[in-house]
């Protein structure tokens, strides 16, 4: 039988009802004893690494992620981290790109409902990334209702909807029947050692685009200290143009004269960044701004606060997203 570490780190699948509302209270051990069928699958340890609200998740917690994964990395066959769903595809994603050439399953899982309420999800999802934790699979996952996720191209969608999330341009890595999960794709297994980066830069903002807004916003952003702006704009990748009062486009220029990175993504869920469609990308293109092209959000702010961090100049940040 594999042998898997579970880490957990708090979240609604280990809350409590308080005063104050859910807070995370149950423990690996606690969790692991509610669910003796897990036996049939696996032999397991559990990590007591976090007990928070994932809306409290910043870069001393996913330094603190990579950390466990690397010093316990030789002991298992696989590992399962229990996450709060708010920010759980903003871990994933951190860790697939964090992490190069791992060569065992990291499932990430949660659920909508803790894990003591009537009728919840939880032992469904664990259950779940205790099955896919144990296969002979590589790469980071999300286990949620049922579905296998890749860490880097999923979203939380839903706030209450126990299906929760959804793969983003890219179809699920896997499904559960119950007794396994059947791949539809499998990763290859990539040579070289395993490296962690934890080289995490905290200074990208994003910027969601909406009618009326100002371009003076980006001055205001670079005088804070941003070195990349995360521009959600509409559709395709689109902003403002000369056509428009609020034209972003000198905006845009001088940013990326001052080195500022500016990434073009888009507030639609699919089909991704296509900066050569219209006048507006074009020129942004032009000056210098990168596309994200079909990444996620999540994906696109991982590698910029990866690249940032690991002090990639403009043209190295380009061909870092040009290669997803």
């Amino acid at each position: 039988m594999k042998k898997i570490l579970m880490i957990t780190t708090g979240g609604t699948i280990a809350s409590i009802p308080s005063n104050n509302g859910l807070i995370p209270k149950i423990s690996g051990k606690d969790i692991i004893s509610l669910m003796p069928e897990l036996k049939n699958i696996c032999t397991i340890d559990t990590l007591e690494l976090l007990n928070i609200d994932s809306s409290n998740i910043s870069k001393k917690h996913y330094i603190l992620m990579l950390d466990t994964l690397e010093k316990n990395y030789d002991n298992y066959d696989g590992f399962v981290i229990t996450h709060g769903t708010d920010t759980m595809a903003y871990s994933s994603s951190m860790l697939a790109c964090a992490i190069e050439n791992l060569s065992k399953p990291v499932v990430f899982t949660g659920s909508q409902l803790p894990l003591k309420a009537k009728a919840t999800d939880a032992y469904r999802n664990l259950y779940d990334a205790f099955l896919a934790a144990s296969d002979n699979v590589y790469g980071v996952f999300l286990a949620f209702n049922g579905d296998i996720h890749y860490g880097d191209s999923v979203k939380k969608v839903y706030s209450e909807n126990f299906t929760g999330f959804l793969s983003i341009n890219q179809e699920v890595a896997g499904t559960s029947d119950n007794t396994k999960i059947i791949w539809k794709t499998i990763n290859k297994k990539k040579n070289g050692s395993i490296s962690f980066n934890k080289k995490i830069s905290e200074k990208v903002f994003v910027l969601k685009m909406i009618p009326s807004l100002k371009p003076e916003i980006i001055d205001v952003l670079i005088n804070m200290g941003y070195r990349a702006i995360i521009i959600e704009g509409y559709g395709a990748g689109g902003v403002p143009t000369e056509e428009c009062e609020n034209n972003f486009i000198p905006a845009i220029q001088k940013a990326i004269k001052q080195d500022v990175a500016i990434v073009c993504a888009t507030q639609c869920l699919y089909d991704g960044v296509h900066l050569d469609k219209y006048p507006m990308g074009i020129m942004a293109e032009k000056y210098g701004a990168i596309s994200c092209k079909n990444i996620t959000l999540e994906k696109t702010l991982a590698k910029l606060m990866l690249g940032l961090g690991s002090n990639m100049n403009m043209k190295e940040l380009k061909e870092y997203f040009e290669n997803n």
